[in-house]
C-alpha cells in the first residue's frame, strides 16, 4: 500500500515524497524514530552503549588492547558493519598479531527495536554479558551490557 500512498501525497503536492520499500521493521530495526503504542517501554537500542570500543580487522592486536585495556572491542569495517568481536582475554597473543587472525567472527547481534527486558532476561539465563545491536545490514548501533544494564533498572 506504500507506493500507492506516495503517489496519493505526490499528487496532493508534497515533494519530495519516498517510498521506504523496506518497511515498517526494517525502519525500527535501524533504531530510528517511531511512534508507539507504549513508549515506556525500552528497546535493545535505548539500553546500549552507543559509543562501545571498535577496532580494525588490519589493526595489531597491541594497538586494540592499548587503546583501551580490559575492553572488549567489536570489530569494524570502514562503513561500520561488524565483521567480529575481539575479547578482552587476548593472553598469550602476540601483540604483533592482526585482529582478524584472532577475532570471533560473526558475532550474534540483535536489532534496535527488540523490546530490552526480555533481551536482558535471555541474556542472564545464557550467562551472555553482552550483545551487538546493529541494523538489518549490520552496521554498528552499539552494545547492550547486561550487568550495566540490571543496575540501571533497580
Amino acid at each position: 500500500m506504500s507506493p500507492r500512498a506516495a503517489w496519493r501525497l505526490e499528487r496532493l503536492g508534497y515533494n519530495p515524497v519516498y517510498d521506504y520499500a523496506a518497511g515498517k521493521v526494517d525502519w525500527m530495526a535501524a533504531g530510528l524514530v517511531t511512534v508507539r503504542a507504549d513508549p515506556s517501554q525500552r528497546t535493545a537500542l535505548d539500553g546500549a552503549d552507543r559509543d562501545p570500543p571498535t577496532c580494525s580487522p588490519e589493526d595489531l592486536v597491541d594497538h586494540a588492547v592499548t587503546t583501551n585495556p580490559g575492553a572488549t572491542f567489536v570489530v569494524v569495517n570502514q562503513h561500520r558493519i561488524v565483521l567480529g568481536r575481539l575479547r578482552a582475554n587476548t593472553a598469550g597473543t602476540s601483540g604483533q598479531t592482526r585482529v582478524e587472525d584472532i577475532m570471533e567472527a560473526g558475532p550474534t547481534t540483535v536489532r534496535a527495536h527488540e523490546p530490552l527486558v526480555p533481551l536482558l532476561e535471555r541474556m542472564a539465563h545464557r550467562r551472555v554479558e553482552e550483545v551487538i545491536v546493529t541494523t538489518p545490514e549490520g552496521e554498528l548501533l552499539g552494545v547492550v551490557h547486561v550487568a550495566k544494564e540490571h543496575t540501571a533498572m533497580r
